[in-house]
Parts: C-alpha cells; sequence; structure tokens
C-alpha cells in the first residue's frame, strides 16, 4: 500500500512538472511576441519623431505644415491600429493556448484520480 502510495505521489510530481514545464514554454513564447510588438511601438514613435522633425524643416508655411501633419498623424493612427490588432489577435492566441493547457491538465489529473480510485478501491 505505502509504495502504491509512493508511486501515485511519484506520478503527480511528473506530471505537474511536466504541466510547468508546457505553462514555461507557452510564456516563454507569449512575451517574446510581446516584446517584439512592443519594439514595435516603439521604432513607430521613433519614426514618427523623425518625421516630425523633417515635416518641420521641409515646411515652407503654417497651411503646408497642417496638411502634410493631418496626413502624417493618419499613416501613423493606421499603423498603430494595425499593431493594436496584432496584440489582439496575440491575446487571443495566448488565450486559446492557456485553454488547451489547463484542459490538458484537467484530464490527466482526472485519469490519475481514477486510477488512485481504483487502487484503493
Amino acid at each position: 500500500m505505502q509504495q502504491d502510495i509512493m508511486n501515485t505521489m511519484n506520478d503527480f510530481g511528473k506530471n505537474a512538472f511536466e504541466a510547468a514545464k508546457a505553462l514555461g514554454v507557452i510564456n516563454g513564447k507569449l512575451v517574446e511576441k510581446a516584446i517584439e510588438q512592443q519594439l514595435s511601438v516603439a521604432n513607430l514613435c521613433v519614426e514618427s519623431g523623425m518625421q516630425q522633425v523633417k515635416l518641420v524643416q521641409d515646411s515652407k508655411d503654417v497651411k503646408e505644415y497642417w496638411t502634410k501633419q493631418a496626413a502624417l498623424v493618419e499613416e501613423y493612427a493606421a499603423k498603430m491600429m494595425d499593431v493594436a490588432k496584432d496584440q489582439v489577435n496575440l491575446a487571443q492566441k495566448a488565450g486559446e493556448e492557456y485553454k488547451s493547457w489547463l484542459e490538458k491538465g484537467v484530464q490527466q489529473a482526472n485519469v490519475t484520480a481514477k486510477a488512485v480510485t481504483k487502487k484503493a478501491v
């Protein structure tokens, strides 16, 4: 009986370790993609700033400046919207991966619990 208990505890430990490793992989991919997106936003901000400076230098009058400024704002707003869409897609994909990970863990726990119950009875 004690050997069965030890084997069961060992199985639980192995399953928990494998689940933790799988979660670590999911988290690692998510963090990597999130950092890539944040760098993309930072690059857009720097690029926008450089375009602003160029715009001020190249504009001949206030009307031309404001016309070009409006176009520039529109362009970067569209680019930021694309980044926001990518972030939403990333969040949805991460949610699906976490859900799958959790369902797999619950399924494994049920299998183990049933096996323990059979041995106990």
